[in-house]
């Protein structure tokens, strides 16, 4: 009774302590000390478990106490055990000490709030070992945890090394293309494939073709249908903003050209892309050809030829180009045919429609009457007055005619088609003109060049060393096995 009295006292003045400290974490032990050196345990616990935050903010000294109080149930008190390690480990995640709390959770076997706290505590280790060990039902769920935690805190490549995809995702998500595209890479071509694509269609959705070009020259393309609106966007917003007769155009027109051919080579029967390639091939012809006089009538040629796919480019810039090209080596009459359509393009553009339009100077070719009008204007409003102007001035001009210049067939120059007789002549690979006669063949293919022209290119390049020049012959070389140093062809 003594005893009894004696631990009463002891606990009374203990719990009066506690209600009115605030500190002192040895002065505050002392008495659970001494129930525990007197083997009083159950007191021992309570008393340890009645430190709160209340009495003293040493988070560090509440987690030694707590400890010490599911130490003592687990080890002398065992049917406590499972209540005291509830109390330490909640309190523990009250003062975010969640790997503590995880622990404790573990002690008394509470694999799902064990699990919970590690995670919690970002101890992503700690809770895949009690969940493959103790709890197999969760290991998925702490899979599946991890990447949503690794995903709002953007640990892109963290992600990438346990769900591929996933930190696919973030990275590009968060723009950082270089690294999604150099980890796609590494996970095969269709992953690869799948991020050019997006990282493309940003860039095009941002207004930035050439850098979206530039995506498909490094990663390569793909046959994939679902990209098909992606090449005819980026070729169409380059026809737009990119020059068809500056030489500082080549490279885009040359990587335009490469992008496609690549395209090409993995559906060799596809029109649209087929008509596209040579779209951007008579372009990068056209644009070598800028600065060399020799070759100003080839590059004449190309843009007259580009006329040929206007229901695939921007017809009101081509015909504007292919009339500037001709005024420019005096082809006077196709100039006036070629701005007059222009003109009238330019009137039903301002419709929105092409009812209006008359076909009758192109009856007789094979340039589409089927054109897709743009949205705006591609040429600006000084260039068209300007062109204009001249139309008007010219057609009071009586040397001038409103003809196409008619070749030995007495068809329209640059027509493939003889409308006479309905037989369609082989397409020059440089100029896009027909072949007629006096023709370079080359091996392997059925691929043919104008001897003229072709003679007059090779010598071009020769003696300028024309790094385009050499360019396109290199491509051309590629294509239909021409010699990769062509000379003059006397055949």
């Amino acid at each position: 009774a003594v005893v009894s009295t004696q631990s009463t006292g002891i606990q009374d003045e203990y719990e009066n302590y506690l209600a009115t400290t605030s500190g002192g974490g040895d002065d505050i032990m002392a008495p659970a000390k001494t129930w525990e050196a007197n083997g009083d345990y159950s007191r021992a616990i309570e008393a340890y478990l009645k430190m709160t935050v209340m009495q003293t903010t040493d988070y560090a000294l509440l987690e030694e106490v707590w400890y010490k109080a599911l130490e003592l149930a687990l080890k002398f008190v065992p049917m406590k055990a499972g209540s005291v390690g509830n109390t330490v480990a909640e309190r523990l995640a009250e003062i975010s000490r969640y790997e503590s709390a995880g622990e404790a959770y573990l002690s008394i076997e509470r694999y799902k709030e064990c699990i919970d706290m590690f995670i919690a505590g970002d101890k992503w280790d700690r809770a895949r070992v009690v969940a493959r060990e103790h709890a197999p039902q969760f290991e998925q769920r702490v899979e599946n945890e991890y990447v949503e935690s690794l995903k709002k805190r953007g640990k892109a490549e963290e992600l990438a090394n346990v769900d591929v995809i996933a930190g696919l995702d973030l990275l590009a998500n968060r723009g950082q293309w270089s690294k999604c595209l150099q980890t796609a890479e590494n996970e095969g071509r269709e992953v690869l494939n799948k991020y050019v694509a997006l990282h493309a269609a940003q860039l095009l959705q941002d207004a930035q073709p050439i850098q979206a070009l530039g995506v498909f020259t490094q990663y390569g393309t793909s046959e994939n249908p679902a990209n098909y609106n992606l090449y005819r966007r980026m070729c169409n917003d380059l026809f737009l903003t990119e020059s068809f007769s500056s030489l500082t155009a080549y490279k885009t027109w040359a990587a335009l050209r490469d992008v496609l051919a690549s395209l090409v080579e993995k559906m060799p029967q596809n029109k649209e892309f087929n008509s596209l390639l040579q779209c951007a091939h008579l372009l990068a012809v056209r644009t070598s050809a800028a600065g060399h006089k020799q070759l100003f009538e080839i590059g004449v040629k190309a843009a007259v030829a580009l006329l040929r796919y206007t229901n695939y480019i921007v017809p009101d810039k081509a015909f504007y180009e292919a009339g500037i090209a001709c005024r420019g080596v005096n082809w006077n009459n196709m100039a006036f045919v070629f701005l007059n359509r222009f003109l009238d393009i330019c009137d039903a553009i301002e419709d929105g429609s092409t009812d209006m339009l008359d076909h009758s100077d192109f009856s007789d070719t094979d340039i589409p009457y089927d054109i897709v009008l743009p949205e705006d204007f591609s040429i600006p409003e000084e260039d068209r007055e300007e062109a204009k102007e001249w139309v008007l001035a010219v057609s009071m001009d009586q040397r001038v005619q409103q003809v196409l210049n008619t070749d030995e067939r007495g068809c329209y120059e640059g027509s493939l088609l003889n409308v006479h007789n309905n037989v369609t002549s082989p397409m020059c690979i440089l100029t896009g003109y027909p072949v007629l006669r006096g023709e370079v063949v080359f091996k392997n293919t059925s691929s043919v060049a104008n001897k003229d022209d072709w003679n007059v290119y090779v010598m071009a390049r020769k003696v300028s060393h024309s790094v385009e020049c050499q360019d396109v012959l290199a491509y051309l070389q590629h294509s239909t096995g021409a010699p990769a140093n062509p000379s003059y062809s006397f055949a």
